[in-house]
Order: structure tokens, then C-alpha cells, then sequence
């Protein structure tokens, strides 16, 4: 009877876990409508999803891993006069410091996109600030500077005890309301897929989701640029939105 109780009891608490995680994803939008979703928990936590309903928009990029398509990013955000956010892995500062360097010089803001990217539903609070603090510390030995606050969870998931234990201890937990399949190295939609997909999505505060390793972002991100400032958008940063900067 008590083997069955305690399995009862194991049962409970792997559901209870399961509920509690949470795969961060907004609801589908047209051109000029703020997605609905009302992610309140992540706001009470000092984190945000998405910019105050003004022109001001958020661009940033995850970095896993280089595909030969950051430099030429650089190089177009550098011409528009653009600042974004990079979110970078432990794997990429240890095999693409240069484009790191490159990005500091240029005036990004380096997140924190955690040391091994690791589910933070499946880590313990200290397993968590591990990750994320031992990607810190990598950084300032290279670069003799911190590294910013702001943390992209691996893959967006989370749940309200990841969420807490990084606000609690300093961080800023950043996701996004306009985001598209770019993350497959090997695939190349064409025709102009990556600005179709941001025109056709985008509103007042977006934090902008793009990934590094798409050649789709490298190949349309100047006319994207130019499409959304010819839209009166204004490319802020997130200091910027914290600060309250950008309106």
C-alpha cells in the first residue's frame, strides 16, 4: 500500500512539474495588430515580451552557433545605422569570439543566451543561474567588460520559478512578439521570405526574433531595415526600454 501511495505521490509531482513548464510562443497577428497573449507573469518578473504601443521597435538575434552569416549582418545593420541585441551561447563566444569583438565595437548589446542552452524547466534554480552566470564570467575574461542582463531562455521556455530566481538575482528576461521559422541552417526560402515575414507581422513595440544562422535574415535584413523606417519605426534598444528612452 505504501508503494502505491509513494508512486501516486511521484505520479503527481512529474504532472505538477510538467504543467508548471511553459513553451513560450504569440498569437498569430497582422501588419499593425499587437499580438493579444497576456504573459503577466513575465511581467510582474521584470522581463518583457514586447515594447510599449509606440513606433519604437526591438531587434535582436540568437547565437548558437556561426553559419558565415554575421558578418555580413553587421555589416548591414552598421550601414542603417542600427543597434540591435545580440543573445550568444557559450559555444559561439568560444568559437566566434571575433564576431563577438565586432559586435561590442559596433555598439550592440550582448545578452546572455546561457553557457550550454539548457531547457530552464528542466534545471534547478541553481543549475539555472550557473548557466547563466558562468557565460558571464567567460565574457569578461575575453573581454575584460560584464555582459549584459538581459537572458533569452533556451528554445523560450520557462516557467514562474526561472522567471523569478533571474529577477531576483539581477536579470532581465527578454523573449518577443514577432518571430518566424529562421532557425534551420540549411534551408534558403528565397523570394524574399524574411522581409514578407516581418512586414506582414509587424507592430507598435516589437522585439523582433531573428537568428543568425538563416541566410534568408542576411539576404533581406537591409530592405527590411529600409521597409520598416519607411514606415516611421524607430529602431530603439533595450536599454532604451528600460530606461523608458525610447518613446
Amino acid at each position: 500500500m505504501k508503494k502505491i501511495i509513494l508512486v501516486i505521490m511521484l505520479l503527481l509531482m512529474g504532472i505538477g512539474i510538467k504543467a508548471n513548464a511553459k513553451g513560450f510562443g504569440v498569437a498569430p497577428n497582422n501588419k499593425g495588430e499587437r499580438p493579444r497573449n497576456d504573459y503577466i507573469e513575465i511581467e510582474e518578473n521584470g522581463g518583457k515580451w514586447i515594447g510599449k504601443d509606440t513606433k519604437n521597435i526591438y531587434l535582436t538575434f540568437d547565437c548558437g552557433y556561426e553559419n558565415g552569416y554575421t558578418k555580413d549582418i553587421l555589416r548591414t545593420l552598421r550601414e542603417n545605422n542600427v543597434k540591435a541585441t545580440f543573445f550568444i551561447t557559450g559555444h559561439y563566444l568560444k568559437s566566434s569570439k571575433d564576431l563577438v569583438k565586432i559586435m561590442i565595437d559596433n555598439g550592440h548589446i550582448i545578452g546572455n543566451h546561457t553557457n550550454n542552452h539548457k531547457d530552464f524547466t528542466k534545471s534547478s534554480n541553481e543549475g539555472i543561474l550557473k548557466d547563466v552566470k558562468s557565460l558571464e564570467d567567460m565574457f569578461y575574461k575575453e573581454f575584460n567588460m560584464n555582459m549584459s542582463k538581459y537572458v533569452r531562455p533556451p528554445r523560450g521556455e520557462y516557467n514562474e520559478s526561472s522567471l523569478k530566481v533571474l529577477n531576483l538575482n539581477g536579470y532581465k528576461n527578454i523573449f518577443w512578439s514577432l518571430a518566424y521559422v529562421d532557425w534551420y541552417s540549411d534551408k534558403y526560402y528565397g523570394d524574399n521570405y524574411s522581409y514578407k515575414k516581418v512586414m506582414s507581422k509587424i507592430h507598435n513595440g516589437a522585439i523582433i526574433l531573428m537568428h543568425t544562422v538563416g541566410r534568408d535574415n542576411k539576404e533581406d535584413l537591409d530592405i527590411t531595415i529600409k521597409g520598416l523606417k519607411s514606415l516611421g519605426y524607430k529602431f530603439s534598444t533595450l536599454d532604451e526600454l528600460y530606461n523608458d528612452l525610447s518613446v
